[in-house]
This record gives C-alpha cells, sequence and structure tokens, in this order.
C-alpha cells in the first residue's frame, strides 16, 4: 500500500469527521442557563469507528499497518479531529447564537428541549441538529453526538461506515 493512498484517505476521514464534529459544535438552548455569557470549549473526548473496529484495529486489521503505524495515523487523525473544538459559542436570550469553533464563525437559533436533555442546533449555513446534553449547570455545558459517514476506505469496492462520537465540554 502507498503511503500517499493512505494519507489522502486519512485527510478524507478526517475531513468528514470535522464535518460532522463541526455541526456538533453549535449548540445552544433555550433555558435561561445557556443564555448570556461566552461558553469556551474544553477537551472532547471521542471515539472513531470503522464498522465494528476502533480507528487502529482498523488500521492494523485491515489496512495491514503496524501497532506503532496504526498508532501514529491514529493520533494524526486525533489531532485534526481535536482541532475542530477550539473556539466559543455565545448562546444569547432570543434563542440566537454565534460561534467560532475550529476557525469557522456561525451563527443561527437554538433550543432546548423541555426536560433539559436535548439540545437543537439551526445553524444559518447547516442543516439542524439535536444533540444529547449529558452536563448542564451556569457554568458547564457538556454535549455529545455521533456522525456517520460512509466511504471505501481500502478500494474492495465496499464503503465502510465510519462512525466518530463525541463528546464536547463547554465552560462559562
Amino acid at each position: 500500500m502507498k503511503m500517499s493512498y493512505l494519507n489522502t484517505r486519512l485527510l478524507f476521514l478526517v475531513f468528514i469527521a470535522g464535518l460532522a464534529i463541526t455541526s456538533c459544535k453549535k449548540d445552544s438552548s433555550s433555558t435561561v442557563t445557556l443564555a448570556g455569557g461566552t461558553w469556551t470549549a474544553g477537551t472532547p473526548t471521542f471515539t472513531t469507528m470503522v464498522g465494528t473496529k476502533t480507528l487502529t484495529q482498523y488500521f492494523t486489521d485491515v489496512m495491514g499497518l503496524t501497532a506503532t503505524e496504526a498508532l501514529q495515523y491514529t493520533t494524526l487523525v486525533n489531532l485534526g479531529l481535536m482541532q475542530a473544538f477550539t473556539g466559543t459559542i455565545q448562546f444569547k436570550s432570543d434563542n440566537t447564537y454565534t460561534s467560532n469553533l475550529g476557525g469557522v464563525a456561525d451563527s443561527g437559533t437554538w433550543s432546548l428541549s423541555t426536560d433539559g436533555k436535548k439540545l437543537t442546533i439551526d445553524s444559518s449555513t447547516d442543516v439542524p441538529e439535536t444533540l444529547d446534553v449529558t452536563v448542564l449547570t451556569s457554568n458547564k455545558l457538556t454535549v455529545s453526538t455521533t456522525g456517520n459517514t460512509y466511504e471505501d476506505l481500502n478500494s474492495d469496492g465496499t464503503d465502510e461506515t465510519i462512525a466518530v462520537h463525541v463528546e464536547i465540554p463547554f465552560t462559562r
């Protein structure tokens, strides 16, 4: 396998995961506890699965990389994903938001379910997305979501399912 082929596939994976994650980061809700002030993204946790395998397992089992190479490429992908989580978001009392996450400015509207467990964001540039709220206090918000994409990573003619689950903490 040529390294340029693997690099191209990794860049595509990072790009797709970044798209899934970027839409996750545009969080807002309709409660007073979210509105007002600037929320800053903390260090996210995420899991990338290719089918039923972790990304590292996929690199070793399917792509034939050594354990060291697989770890290096997984780290590269993870660093690319982490960059998408830097920045801030402001939730406004009129249920609008502005954000700059991963270097991408965005705005739109937000709402929080009556039970406070679902945050729906409607970006002015993307489709609406509903996120799970796992923590919501006056100074801490943690949301999570899973985004899926399909790509033939190993050129076998069959698309692999790539799922990125992310949990993003914010503090005010």
